[in-house]
């Protein structure tokens, strides 16, 4: 179950075992704070199981499969969880949640499983399954939505946008820290309405610390802004390869929205197409058309003589100043 649906779920009769999957630490977190506090837990009668520590099989089924003394329940977290990846053999643990004692409950938390394994459909049908998978840009709005309402406040158009913009530059989503970051926001402003104003002040890095920082600046057709940013990003050993493999795939992307414009795609389908927020796609339409076609096809071709050239060491970080630059000009 997607995160929503699961915590929708644990309103109702609560299962004896759970999975928590995933790489969304944010959802497992919400998911398992729920999970405990709906079960009343206490110090007690909460076991925690680190298996990162190299811990048996045998005391994880022994301490599953364990009454509880003087405690009217057992409540076992088994974090960093081994047995659902494809080369597992944990097949001892099949049984044992099959039949759990109904005064026992176990948490699994594990970022590698494999769906194809006889243990994970277990507990599908006898327990719970949360699917906590990263966030991409264009998904942001229901949590958004959801954040604003706990909070107490609104954000129209031209914020969701800015929102947007910050979101789709970030190298990854972190929701602990959009979530933190948002909690301040409350705090500091005062009225209902989250403006462009409170988020430039109160959220997020500046863009120029991203690797994307490059690319905006090459968009908005600002040549000096570019190649300064890129000056900033090309430090140490080898981080040409990064800002390389940036302009790489954001002039495929551009030829790739150039292809999709030239067949008539428009809107929610240009967005669907390119993986993109609505948001996002809306203003980069209108960036692949100021590009011409021959210019993206040149320079994608002059990217991969850098790649090679930069790899063996026959040119510098100039080659790819002098990219950027056609890049910003819409020149080859």
């Amino acid at each position: 179950m997607k995160f929503k649906e699961f915590m929708k779920a644990l309103d109702g009769a609560l299962k004896h075992v759970y999975l928590l999957s995933g790489e969304e630490t944010f959802y497992i977190d919400k998911a398992r704070e729920k999970i405990l506090s709906k079960l009343q837990t206490t110090r007690e009668n909460l076991i925690v199981l680190d298996c990162s520590e190299k811990i048996p099989l045998a005391d994880v089924i022994s301490t599953i499969d364990t009454a509880p003394f003087f405690i009217p329940q057992n409540v076992v977290l088994v974090k960093n969880a081994p047995y659902f990846s494809a080369e597992s053999k944990a097949d001892r643990l099949e049984p044992i949640l099959q039949n759990m004692l109904d005064t026992n409950y176990v948490i699994f938390v594990a970022k590698s499983i494999d769906k194809r394994k006889k243990l994970y459909k277990i507990i599908d049908k006898v327990g719970a399954i949360l699917e906590a998978e990263p966030l991409r840009p264009w998904q942001i709005d229901d949590w958004l939505n959801d954040k604003l309402k706990s909070i107490g406040k609104n954000m129209y158009t031209e914020a969701r946008r800015y929102f947007s913009e910050r979101v789709a530059i970030l190298p990854e989503i972190s929701l602990w820290y959009l979530e933190n970051e948002f909690d301040k926001i409350a705090l500091n402003v005062a009225g209902k309405e989250i403006t462009v104003a409170d988020l430039q002040k109160n959220l997020l890095e500046p863009p120029e610390v991203s690797n994307f920082a490059v690319t905006d600046a090459i968009d908005a057709k600002r040549p000096k802004a570019a190649v300064k940013i890129l000056r900033t990003q090309i430090r140490g050993d080898k981080t040409f390869m990064i800002a390389l493999s940036v302009l790489i795939n954001h002039v495929r992307k551009l030829i790739r929205g150039k292809y999709f414009l030239k067949c008539g795609i428009r809107g929610d389908n240009f967005a669907k197409k390119l993986e993109m927020h609505p948001y996002i796609a809306q203003k980069f339409e209108k960036t692949v058309a100021s590009y011409p076609e021959k210019v993206l096809e040149n320079i994608y071709l002059e990217l991969a003589d850098a790649d090679f050239n930069l790899k063996t060491g026959r040119a510098g970080e100039e080659i790819l100043e002098r990219i950027v630059i056609k890049l910003c000009l819409r020149s080859s």
